[in-house]
């Protein structure tokens, strides 16, 4: 890796870390580039600025490896053990903490709805057959994210505690019901 790429790199990390977790509004270049150890302006040299700097950290943001891969999984089963990792002390910045400081963001936000919508949930869509397979995504979701939001962020005991096994038993119906949405028939 050459000396521009580390450099890169570094200034992605350093974004990643900030902005996922405190808000793309809430940080400034100059303290992205210090925790980089480079100069400020190449932030604009590799990223045009503050927005395409956020933007590039979105790549691969929501590409859940191998989480789709298998057409025959059970979708309630894959995600449930998804979300089920163990809870540690400090986490490494993450999607749904990205997705919670930036969403509503209105310089930012459009750009990760649709790095989410691409990523995420357009995959998971296409796990998906029959009536109202866009409600049943959105619908299944936001379950899934109210519930990795009770288990990593908020610790709820008796979430963020649990097994993978209880994790599985605790959200499968929930979870299960939402696929099960039938809709009014119109999406």
């Amino acid at each position: 890796m050459g000396n521009a790429e580390t450099t890169r790199e570094k200034l992605l990390d350093a974004a990643r870390e900030a902005m996922w977790r405190r808000g793309y509004a809430n940080v400034g270049l100059r303290e992205i580039a210090r925790a980089a150890g480079v100069d400020v302006a190449l932030i604009s040299r590799y990223f045009g600025g503050k927005q395409g700097l956020f933007e590039a950290t979105l790549e691969g943001a929501f590409d859940l490896e191998g989480l789709f891969d298998d057409p025959q999984a059970d979708p309630v089963e894959v995600i449930a053990r998804a979300i089920s990792v163990p809870v540690s002390g400090v986490a490494p910045p993450d999607p749904l903490r990205l997705l919670i400081m930036n969403g509503a963001d209105p310089e930012v936000g459009p750009a990760l709805r649709a790095g989410f919508e691409a990523g995420f949930l357009g995959r998971f869509r296409a796990t998906l057959d029959g009536p109202e397979a866009r409600a049943r995504a959105a619908l299944f979701t936001g379950v899934l994210l109210g519930l990795v939001l009770a288990r990593k962020s908020l610790a709820l005991p008796g979430m963020a505690d649990a097994s993978p096994d209880e994790i599985l038993r605790q959200n499968r119906y929930a979870l299960a019901a939402v696929l099960s949405y039938p809709g009014d028939g119109q999406g």
